[in-house]
């Protein structure tokens, strides 16, 4: 799987959708079993549910797993390397994820609708 551009391309998906706050975070030097997570947050759960439509709509691969459906308050979409997170802002201020790996927070560059890119990433809530 060719990780950076599923990355980039989950990216733009949420934004198109309005979501916010996309992290993206580096694991590949960790001891877990993926490389990538990609954070971002929903204003409601129908918000929520719009966004992993999208990306199950969108993106080229299947996911290997999924969870949180139902509830919508926190999503994962497993792509094996990478691992996106759905998190309404309440779960997502609670669970903090990615303070956790805060040293492994990277930039994101999506290409938006217009004619240049823009970089996602950095902390939490940072443009």
């Amino acid at each position: 799987m060719n990780v950076q551009p599923l990355l980039e391309r989950a990216a733009k998906i949420i934004e198109e959708k309005k979501g916010e706050g996309i992290v993206a975070i580096d694991l590949s030097d960790v001891s877990i079993p993926t490389s990538y997570f990609l954070i971002a947050e929903a204003d409601n759960p129908v918000h929520a549910k719009a966004i992993v439509s999208a990306l199950r709509e969108t993106l080229p691969e299947r996911p290997y797993h999924t969870e949180g459906l139902s509830e919508r308050r926190w999503i994962v979409l497993d792509y094996g390397d990478v691992v996106i997170h759905i998190f309404d802002r309440e779960a997502r201020g609670f669970y903090d994820i990615e303070s956790l790996w805060a040293d492994h927070i990277m930039p994101l560059a999506v290409e938006p609708a217009g004619d240049h890119a823009e970089t996602l990433g950095g902390a939490a809530g940072e443009p």
